[in-house]
């Protein structure tokens, strides 16, 4: 069965979500208020452009409100949902407190993707857990639903970290590419490493991470030395300082 999607805000997300999203049996309806981007869509996926966003709550299942978050309540107070809709938020760093309200009676659901869902490689945070929600969102990758909106904002900051090991992955390749080896093969180089990387923690779920770094950093190996310059410099810190600075930021 078709499932009806409304798009609130058809702006740098939903464009990275769109192609995966395309591939599950849904209808998507995005507003002409951003002309542009809805234009594209609707050449690219076959979304459906309607005049404004209150035609577009009106013939929806779920909702997506994708609108920058200090926008997002004002944007919702001005629309009329129903009992029996889903509100998908996507507006980081938005507590229920302030936007369940703003949609009432229909049940409100977070989510924090991130652009690699393009790929369907987001790992994306859900909460609460919401089965018609959850089928959405896996076309994009993995969905991880919190048990409790408080563990949400902590979680939510690896959304950040996501970018963090992008800037991390620039700085080595230029490393390497600076040592005269190829850019290209340097850049494919460190990241495939990364994600071998993340590939073992996710596949060994049951060994502690800091064994299985032990594991390589064995005596007198470049692993342990190299890490060894690491945390004589506390490299691994400012990393938690940064999430910390996130997690207080109003």
């Amino acid at each position: 069965m078709t499932t009806t999607i409304g798009i609130i805000g058809a702006g740098h997300l939903i464009k990275h979500m769109m192609p995966a999203m395309a591939k599950t049996d849904s209808r998507f309806l995005v507003s002409e208020r951003g002309r542009e981007t809805s234009a594209e869509l609707a050449d690219q996926y076959g979304v459906e452009v309607l005049s404004d966003n209150q035609p577009i709550v009106d013939q929806s299942e779920i909702v997506v409100v994708a609108v920058r978050p200090f926008d997002a309540v004002e944007v919702c107070e001005a629309l009329t949902f129903s009992n029996g809709q889903t509100v998908l938020s996507l507006c980081a760093g938005l507590p229920s407190s302030e936007l369940a309200p703003a949609v009432a009676p229909a049940k409100l659901v977070m989510a924090m993707p991130v652009v690699a869902a393009q790929f369907s490689e987001s790992p994306t945070l859900m909460f609460p857990e919401n089965p018609i929600c959850r089928t959405l969102l896996e076309s994009c990758g993995p969905v991880l639903a919190l048990k409790t909106e408080d563990s949400f904002a902590p979680a939510a900051t690896i959304a950040c970290y996501y970018g963090w090991v992008q800037e991390l992955i620039s700085q080595m390749s230029d490393w390497v590419s600076a040592q005269g080896v190829d850019p290209e093969i340097a850049r494919l180089l460190t990241a495939q490493m990364t994600r071998a990387a993340a590939t073992t923690v996710r596949e060994r779920p049951t060994t502690p991470t800091s064994q299985l770094v032990s594991e390589l950093a064995t005596p007198r190996s470049f692993t342990l030395k190299g890490l060894e310059v690491l945390h004589e410099a506390d490299a691994f810190t400012p990393w938690k300082r940064a999430a910390d600075a996130l997690l207080r930021a109003d």
